[in-house]
């Protein structure tokens, strides 16, 4: 979000030095400066808008995320992370991150998806279970946001979250071939160093 207001922003504020530098006649100058003043706040107030719906999106689709009785996912009350890698990790812009990831950690091993809340309890969903693994366009801290949707018979949810990829961490980049693996057709974006 961040760099796609920043080049705006600057665009904006090159205009105004311009028009201010230029300007002879006052009429003119000030209602040039007036339209472009308003026009930028229409570009943030609607920037603000389409923010806040896809914050209100993934607030409603993390509140779905309850499994029930007769699905193939496993509520571990407790989680123990030792056994599994965790693949997430939580950038830090000021607690707006919130808005864009889920409120959950990430992990898997060969066989499983886990999403592990602060409390200790993580759910538990088979790997054959993911429909789409892919990366957004949005990027906190130079992290790309990934999204990962889970089918679980007629219910699905979907998770958004940053990766811990590293030159000394690999877990996203090892979870990333294993559902390519199992699963070539849930992958909706090609993994790349350069797209991360």
């Amino acid at each position: 979000m961040i760099k796609k207001n920043l080049i705006p922003t600057a665009i904006y504020a090159a205009l105004t030095v311009l028009i201010t530098l230029t300007m002879l006649e006052e009429a003119s100058f000030i209602f040039i400066l007036i339209a472009l003043n308003i026009s930028f706040g229409i570009f943030i107030l609607f920037t603000f808008y389409q923010n806040f719906r896809i914050a209100r999106r993934n607030s409603i689709l993390n509140n779905q995320n309850i499994p029930d009785e007769r699905s193939t996912i496993e509520r571990i009350r407790n989680f123990d992370s030792k056994d599994v890698l965790k693949i997430s990790q939580r950038p830090f812009l000021f607690g707006l991150e919130n808005r864009w990831i889920s409120d959950h950690e990430f992990y898997f091993d060969q066989n499983f998806f886990y999403a592990a809340d602060k409390a200790g309890t993580a759910l538990k969903y088979p790997l054959t279970d993911i429909t789409e693994l892919s990366g957004t366009g949005t990027v906190i801290n130079n992290n790309r946001i990934w999204k990962i949707t889970l089918g679980t018979g007629s219910e699905s949810c979907e998770y958004h979250f940053a990766h811990n990829f590293s030159i000394w961490n690999r877990n996203f980049q090892n979870f990333y071939t294993t559902v390519k693996r199992i699963r070539p057709e849930a992958i909706k974006s090609e993994w790349s160093l350069w797209r991360m």
